[in-house]
């Protein structure tokens, strides 16, 4: 892994980690472990596995933002979006389940 716990050792603290390169990129427990001490923030576009478990702390802590894959979308990547979106309404109003539910407590740390 190219990031891991000696090269997020060397970032200062209340720095912002950004990927939206790979998830493959990034040693997640380092990171994890890191961002449990609380010295810096983390803005993910992309994980490993993706998406992130839902157990998974990065879910949860205060100082993680997680988008959902989208960092790179442009023209197609937008309608594409859309019509996402578009079809989990569409279940919604036919009573049937979401395929990507977003429950409540997710709210604060998803983009």
């Amino acid at each position: 892994h190219m990031f891991n716990r000696e090269t997020f050792g060397l970032m200062k603290d209340d720095a912002i980690f950004i990927n939206t390169a790979r998830g493959s990129l990034v040693n997640e427990d380092d990171l994890i472990a890191e961002l449990e001490k609380g010295r810096f923030w983390a803005c993910l576009d992309v994980t490993d596995p993706e998406p992130p478990a839902a157990d998974s702390p990065l879910r949860s802590l205060p100082n993680v933002t997680l988008t959902p894959h989208i960092a790179g979308s442009v023209n197609n990547g937008h309608r594409r979006i859309g019509r996402y979106v578009t079809e989990e309404i569409e279940r919604f109003v036919a009573g049937e389940p979401a395929v990507n539910p977003v429950l409540r407590e997710q709210l604060a740390t998803l983009a």
